[in-house]
């Protein structure tokens, strides 16, 4: 959930149980003022017709309004006191039952009793009321839209340095430190915040650069006494005088050595690429470049008897260091061989700007999201390096193409889209 979003949400979540409670008391008291009115209009005339009594009493009923309702009576009993209540009565003009606020009053004058009854209709001041409260209920209204309409505003210009720094730091690319710089901001916090930001990426950077330069060093200094000692352990074996139990150390120290000759040029490789040394790029025609490579492993795929499946549906152009494109290739299929089972299949296809590589292997003993992480080989290749896919990998993300992989049908699946 965005940040806005959660703001908005617990927003509402506040004000919305306060607008009703609000709501409700303001219905209350406006139902309450409105009705303190109409007493006081029914009091007015109950004193209007108090004076009338006394400027002309008499015994027989006297009505003060049109529909009888209103009236003065004499009546037999001595009470004192006022009573307010409320009534539906049935309005002959309006042929409906009408709320009615009544006032009887008992008023004496010359020993006699008087019972003056003064009724008046409320729809006046219910129509009132619910207009008060339709009012207030689109101020409600507004104000709600209000608030969306001003967190909208806030979050395209107050908010707008904070999105910049999380667009550059999604954008970061180590590689390419020189070029990122977190702006400073007007707001304290995000000020703050990319200074830190700043900060952090400098110090990433130089250890990323400290890491680089060791491992440069290290690989080109080891290249000078493998070569040596390799030498030194040919040298050995053309001895006749060795023993069969020394040939065989001797072989092994030498396949040793071979695989660290091969484990130093390929971590140099993965440098190279990771410091962007592969800078000649060319039009690489993609289904000359596959065809080549399947050619160079005939001899292997027979070997295992390997049965191979070509769907070449389009001839696509990419642009590539060359070099890198046969090293891309070459791993991809070298680990569909390498990881197949004696007279599997091997399929490869080409239909716009993607290739899909696909094997029947052994199923992998390892997470599928792990085959491109260093070192991790699946238990079925204990001779590989494990740096295969990873170099794969490293070619793919300096391009920006988009490499995934996928098991069904009892196939693993490698599929490189060159867009």
């Amino acid at each position: 959930m965005k940040l806005i979003t959660k703001t908005i949400f617990y927003y509402l979540l506040i004000s919305m149980p306060l607008l009703l409670i609000a709501a409700f008391f303001s219905y209350h008291l406006i139902r309450i003022e409105v009705r303190d009115g109409t007493d006081e209009t029914l009091l007015k005339e109950k004193s209007n017709a108090e004076n009338l009594i006394k400027l002309n009493p008499k015994n027989d009923p006297v009505y003060l309004s049109a529909d009888s309702i209103s009236k003065i009576t004499v009546v037999n009993q001595h009470k004192t006191g006022s009573l307010f209540s409320d009534s539906l009565i049935y309005d002959k003009v309006e042929k409906q039952d009408l709320n009615y606020r009544i006032l009887r009053s008992y008023y004496r004058s010359n020993n006699q009793t008087y019972l003056i009854t003064i009724a008046k209709p409320t729809f006046e001041e219910d129509e009132l009321t619910e207009g008060l409260l339709s009012a207030f209920a689109l101020i409600i209204v507004f104000l709600v839209l209000g608030f969306f309409v001003v967190n909208w505003v806030l979050s395209k210009t107050i908010w707008k340095p904070f999105y910049k720094t999380l667009e550059e730091l999604n954008s970061y690319d180590i590689r390419k430190h020189e070029n990122h710089s977190f702006k400073s901001a007007t707001t304290v916090e995000f000020n703050q915040l990319s200074a830190a930001l700043n900060k952090m990426t400098e110090k990433i950077h130089s250890d990323y650069l400290q890491q680089k330069e060791f491992t440069e060093n290290a690989s080109h200094e080891m290249q000078t006494p493998l070569a040596v000692v390799k030498a030194t352990v040919s040298l050995m074996m053309q001895s006749p005088n060795l023993k069969e139990e020394e040939m065989d150390q001797l072989q092994t120290i030498e396949n040793s050595l071979r695989k660290l000759s091969l484990l130093n040029k390929t971590l140099i490789l993965l440098t190279k690429i990771e410091n962007n040394q592969f800078q000649n790029n060319e039009i690489i025609n993609l289904k000359e470049t596959v065809t080549k490579i399947i050619n160079n492993y005939s001899d292997l795929v027979g070997a295992k008897k390997i049965q191979l499946e070509i769907n070449f549906e389009s001839d696509p152009k990419i642009e590539m260091n060359p070099m890198l494109a046969d090293i891309l290739i070459t791993n991809l299929f070298q680990n569909a061989i390498r990881h197949n089972k004696m007279g599997g299949i091997v399929s490869i296809s080409i239909k716009d700007k993607t290739m899909s590589i696909s094997n029947s292997g052994e199923p992998l003993t390892i997470d599928e999201k792990d085959l491109y992480i260093r070192f991790k080989k699946n238990d079925a290749s204990k001779d590989s390096l494990g740096l295969g896919l990873s170099i794969v990998k490293s070619i793919t993300d300096n391009y920006g193409y988009t490499i995934s992989n996928n098991h069904h049908d009892s196939l693993h699946t490698f599929k490189i889209d060159f867009i």
